[in-house]
């Protein structure tokens, strides 16, 4: 009962705040062009850029199911069922609990041509660095990549591994859109982490950070 409790209550929170935020979105011919493709979308993002990139996607969930990767412990059923709250399906893993069944079903959505948004550099970090098993989800099921960025004209940063942004009230955030990317299925083991440079390379420079 407290569970259930405390999701409305963050519901109606997250709700009254996310109106007060004016998204603008930089690019959005990119995002018409990935949806152009006919193919599943990975809305590939920065951890950091969570809270934005969930209050837009409420929208884009709208036109085609959003499935996002929560994991398996305590706070991720909480999270779930936020999640269900806004709109967005689900799969329970992550890259450290049941990571190969939430891999799995994020494929099989993607196949059947559902999106997904998912945090490149993980769940734990390093910050700003790609881990390969988008790439890989990519390559494997002919999703297209859609690279995109945040910034906000006034925020508070946590001090997390993340240095997660949350944009103040009324605040103007800008979701910079990249060019839609796809990996071909035969590409080999050397080719996919080159791919994979050129993704992080991508998602730096449309945060604003310099290139490792």
């Amino acid at each position: 009962m407290l569970k259930h409790i405390g999701v409305f209550i963050g519901y109606f929170v997250f709700y009254l705040w996310r109106k007060t935020l004016r998204i603008v979105y930089k690019n959005p011919e990119h995002l018409e062009q990935a949806y152009q493709k006919n193919k599943g979308i990975i809305y590939s993002i920065w951890h950091g850029d969570l809270f934005v990139v969930g209050c837009a996607g409420m929208k884009e969930n709208k036109r085609r199911k959003i499935y996002i990767l929560t994991s398996k412990s305590r706070d991720g059923e909480l999270i779930s069922r936020f999640l269900h709250k806004l709109g967005y399906g689900t799969v329970r893993g992550s890259s450290y609990r049941g990571g190969i069944g939430g891999f799995l079903s994020l494929h099989t959505n993607l196949k059947a041509g559902s999106n997904t948004a998912l945090a490149l550099d993980g769940s734990r970090g390093p910050r700003y660095e790609v881990k390969p098993g988008s790439i890989l989800l990519a390559k494997t099921t002919g999703a297209i990549l859609l690279p995109s960025a945040v910034h906000c004209s006034s925020k508070i940063r946590l001090n997390s591994w993340d240095r997660c942004e949350i944009p103040l009230p009324f605040s103007k955030c800008i979701i910079n859109i990249g060019k839609p990317m796809e990996i071909p299925e035969t590409i080999n083991r050397e080719e996919l982490e080159q791919y994979r440079k050129s993704v992080e390379d991508c998602l730096r420079k449309l945060k604003g950070v310099e290139e490792k």
